[in-house]
């Protein structure tokens, strides 16, 4: 197994950190798991790591936080969160991800508390490629589960079906990521979004933009621009 120093970690991954209020707080531990979303207690093992990481990069990609207790484990909102007093703590989450075959894209976020203790919060992209685990296993996000595929004609058919480029995907090269993130309709659209989000963070997790160049995608333009139709090629109008 392969070693990485927390502070190597830092430099090469890009980790942020932010201060969350109590309200914030348990919006996260009430929210709902799903397609998108999943939650763990902070003793989550490396081997549920890998498979949920694997399972989002695999199917639409999604999110999720180490440091809140599942609702059937604890049934008191604000008993669910366990976060942690020092973030290295958090070290052997990445060494987990590292793990994973072709390696993952991925954002990490610290929340703190009010009481200055850290959960994680894992963003995770889809991707291309057919991820599997350090066992070599396959797994894919369906509704709240994480499931695995062992039918190697069924794993070639996601291989297909990954390599495939969906018009919304495209990148929209007459438009600018302005047109989404300083739209009116994505500060409505977020005004009552929760957990509490800035539209450059929710335009990037979601895939409505290029993570690398913030070159705007077509589905981000057809969602949130205020003038959607002179921004996209006359053929697809």
């Amino acid at each position: 197994m392969f070693f990485v120093g927390f502070n190597e970690l830092l430099k090469f991954q890009k980790m942020k950190e932010r201060k969350i209020t109590n309200r914030e707080k348990t919006a996260f531990c009430n929210r709902e798991e799903g397609h998108f979303y999943d939650n763990k207690a902070f003793e989550i093992k490396g081997g549920k790591i890998q498979k949920i990481s694997v399972a989002f990069s695999n199917a639409d990609g999604g999110e999720f936080i180490i440091g809140i207790k599942d609702k059937k484990d604890e049934h008191i909102v604000n008993q669910r969160w366990q976060g942690v007093s020092d973030m290295e703590q958090f070290n052997f989450v990445f060494q987990n991800l590292i793990e994973i075959e072709p390696s993952i894209n991925y954002s990490a976020e610290f929340l703190v508390d009010e009481s200055n203790t850290y959960a994680l919060r894992i963003t995770i992209e889809k991707t291309q490629s057919v991820h599997r685990t350090s066992d070599n296993t396959v797994y894919i996000r369906q509704s709240a589960q994480s499931l695995p595929i062992k039918d190697p004609q069924k794993i070639l058919s996601l291989s297909y079906s990954k390599g495939e480029s969906s018009y919304e995907d495209t990148i929209v090269k007459s438009a600018l990521a302005e047109d989404i993130f300083e739209s009116k309709e994505v500060a409505d659209f977020l005004h009552d979004y929760s957990p509490q989000s800035d539209s450059i963070d929710f335009t990037v997790n979601q895939n409505l933009v290029d993570r690398t160049t913030y070159e705007p995608r077509t589905a981000g333009i057809l969602l949130f621009s205020e003038n959607p139709t002179p921004l996209l090629p006359k053929d697809v109008v």
